[in-house]
């Protein structure tokens, strides 16, 4: 070869090379700036993802913190009804004038045989609520009754110890626990429980001064809907008595839709001054439960301006309904006893009844009369009714109070405010009748409905749209994820479960290796292993 062609060659093959290293840096430097760039995408794509989850995590907490605060929504409307529905009515008559028309025939030296008598006579329960009563004996129960619904009821703790022991140990009042005892025995020996003897003496009372007691429609086909009579109340003070209806007719039409009219004796009626007649469209027993339930802060739908011989109108119309959510709010605490399912729940006056009725098992360990219907039979054989004249030591001043039972008591959640408007018509033509006209007004009141702000499907929602919105997941998917994540975290506690179980199988096969095989045999006397230096037992 020669020199020139050598030296070509060189050229070439070092110029060669030297365009091979050129190209193979610039092919490194690519894929350097590429990975690098891979790389700084991915970690923007990872820091907008922890972003975005750090701010779901967020919403997530939000929703679930106002979730679990149970916050509620209050709607307010304007109802016009068509109709609206007959109201609870309780009417009350002062003492002296529901006992106006008895006469008394019969002399007090033989006034306690007479009594006695005319209970004999009478032996089984048919015989005892039956008509016929004479008015002796609507007297004496009827004051029978007023005094234990006073004692038992009305009047405050301390009060009521101090007469617990005056009926015990006082010989002044002597004959009048004698007739307690005589009348609730007569009772309970022909199975009549206390609210049918105060409904079987009320009525009888009350029809000698009942005139009109009707339920009125404007609907020729039935003007007057058939009415009953429910006593609800007899006390020193006052009875009380209710509307009842075998069928319920709802008000239809403005205009007078109850009348009640009464007749009054001659004599009674002059003889002192009466106090005026009250109506409740609560429908509370009486007029002392208004204070009762809840403080008296429900002191609307009532008025006490029904006087004696006077032709008195009452217009009343419901000014708005409040259904509120149970809660124990102090302010706003309350229960529903409106039960869908009609389930029976014990009202605000029955609670605070049984609480009253506590309080008195606490002091003579019995059960009151006038609140025995709050008593199972069972409850009653353990507490049997009392009697006063066996319970004593009472001390008024170290006295337990109902406050404590009583604050477990709500009132109702279904809260309806009436208004309404008196109007003295002026006397009647009769001074010996009292007419009462009940109206209704208007059809039209605001309610005011109560209800969860969250449920269970708008939590879900809530929780789906934040997910989703931040992250592109779904309920699902997160309920996917958490399934996952249990059968991985069960599977790994079976597996270990196995593993342990197996190193312990493999513990004691190891730890059997290693028993004695001479175990269980007979040793040889010499101590010798070997059989060929073991002593010949036939030497």
């Amino acid at each position: 070869m020669n020199r020139q062609a050598w030296a070509s060659q060189r050229q070439h093959t070092f110029g060669g090379s030297k365009q091979h290293s050129v190209e193979y840096d610039e092919v490194e430097v690519t894929c350097m700036e590429k990975f690098k760039r891979e790389m700084k995408s991915k970690w923007i794509i990872w820091v907008i993802i922890i972003i975005l989850a750090a701010v779901t995590v967020h919403e997530v907490v939000q929703i679930l913190s106002d979730y679990f605060r149970y916050p509620k929504i209050s709607e307010m409307n304007m109802m016009f009804n068509e109709s609206m529905d007959m109201p609870n009515v309780t009417f009350c008559m002062p003492e002296s004038l529901a006992r106006g028309h008895l006469k008394m025939n019969v002399t007090e030296d033989v006034w306690d045989a007479y009594i006695h008598e005319q209970i004999e006579k009478r032996p089984t329960r048919e015989e005892f609520l039956a008509p016929g009563w004479t008015h002796e004996m609507y007297q004496e129960a009827y004051d029978v009754i007023a005094n234990l619904n006073s004692l038992e009821r009305e009047t405050h703790p301390q009060g009521l110890a101090r007469s617990i022991n005056n009926m015990a140990t006082n010989p002044r009042l002597k004959g009048s626990v004698e007739k307690f005892a005589f009348w609730l025995d007569a009772i309970h020996k022909r199975n009549v429980t206390f609210q049918e003897f105060t409904d079987k003496v009320g009525r009888g009372v009350l029809s000698m001064s009942l005139m009109a007691f009707q339920r009125l429609t404007y609907n020729d086909s039935e003007p007057v809907v058939p009415t009953g009579l429910k006593i609800s109340w007899i006390s020193v003070m006052q009875m009380c008595f209710q509307p009842t209806f075998e069928k319920i007719v709802n008000i239809t039409d403005m205009g007078n839709f109850f009348k009640l009219q009464l007749k009054h004796d001659n004599v009674t009626l002059f003889a002192q001054a009466h106090e005026c007649m009250s109506v409740d469209f609560h429908g509370r027993p009486s007029s002392s439960a208004r204070f009762m339930s809840a403080k008296g802060s429900i002191k609307d739908g009532y008025t006490d301006s029904l006087c004696i011989s006077q032709r008195s109108g009452v217009t009343v119309s419901v000014r708005a309904m409040y259904d509120m959510l149970e809660n124990d709010d102090p302010q706003t605490k309350c229960r529903k006893y409106d039960r869908e399912d009609g389930a029976y729940v014990e009202n605000e006056f029955d609670c605070r009844s049984r609480c009253r009725l506590k309080l008195i098992q606490n002091f003579c360990n019995c059960t009151a009369n006038t609140l025995s219907y709050l008593q199972s039979p069972e409850q009653l054989k353990k507490s049997p009714y009392c009697d006063y004249a066996k319970c004593a030591g009472v001390d008024p001043e170290n006295l337990e109070t109902t406050d404590k039972c009583d604050s477990t008591c709500y009132r109702d959640c279904k809260q309806i405010r009436f208004e309404t408007d008196f109007e003295d018509e002026g006397p009647m033509v009769n001074k010996l009748v009292t007419l009462v006209s009940l109206s209704w007004g208007a059809f039209e009141y605001l309610t005011l409905k109560q209800r969860w702000e969250w449920t269970p499907s708008t939590l879900l929602a809530a929780l789906g749209g934040s997910i989703g919105m931040w992250l592109g997941l779904s309920i699902l998917a997160v309920i996917q994820a958490i399934d996952f994540i249990t059968k991985m975290m069960t599977r790994e506690v079976k597996l270990k479960r196995k593993q342990t179980k197996v190193k312990r199988q493999q513990t004691l096969d190891h730890g059997d290796e290693h028993v004695d095989p001479y175990a269980g045999k007979k040793r040889n006397p010499s101590g010798n292993t070997d059989p060929k230096l073991s002593p010949d037992p036939s030497h």
